[in-house]
């Protein structure tokens, strides 16, 4: 019989064949080892606790092997079009002009939406129950507009394709 550091396994003995048993565990997925002629190999590990009790990268992946990456200087002021996606019934089936949608340092404003650019470039908004998700790449920001419907009423989603247009 092997003892693990959280759980019991006994080896059957078959000639190499793998037969485990887990017993007693408690919280945590086990080490799993393979029984051979050599010696136990290890065949699964769970990957390290986050804070929180969260689930760790899987492996091989870690914060230390993907960088934060900051697309540059955003700033400035950015124009372009919205397109609808889902036209709430027929409310929504023309493409609209954007302009206005100004971005300072890591900050981001358009009409009432107020939000920060993550390291990634990635940007979330929110202005009541309406939303702003996209992401920016180079002087370019891609997202989508998602307006909720008032009173039963359904809403509508436009996809952003916005340039920067000045400073």
């Amino acid at each position: 019989m092997r003892r693990n550091r959280r759980c019991r396994l006994i080896d059957a003995p078959v000639a190499g064949m793998l037969c485990v048993v887990l017993a007693s565990c408690s919280g945590t997925a086990p080490t799993v080892l393979l029984d051979t002629p050599t010696g136990a190999t290890p065949i699964y590990q769970p990957p390290p606790s986050m804070p929180g009790g969260l689930v760790g990268p899987p492996p091989g992946l870690n914060n230390q092997s993907l960088p934060p990456v900051r697309p540059g200087n955003l700033s400035g002021t950015y124009a372009g079009t919205a397109v609808p996606l889902d036209t709430g019934g027929g409310l929504c089936i023309q493409n609209q002009q954007v302009g206005g949608f100004r971005v300072r340092d890591d900050s981001v404003r358009y009409g009432g939406f107020r939000g920060t650019i993550a390291p990634s470039g990635s940007v979330q908004m929110v202005y009541g129950q309406d939303w702003i998700f996209g992401q920016f790449e180079g002087a370019t920001f891609r997202g989508q507009l998602d307006l909720r419907g008032r009173f039963g009423a359904p809403g509508c989603t436009y996809q952003f394709s916005l340039e920067r247009v000045g400073p």
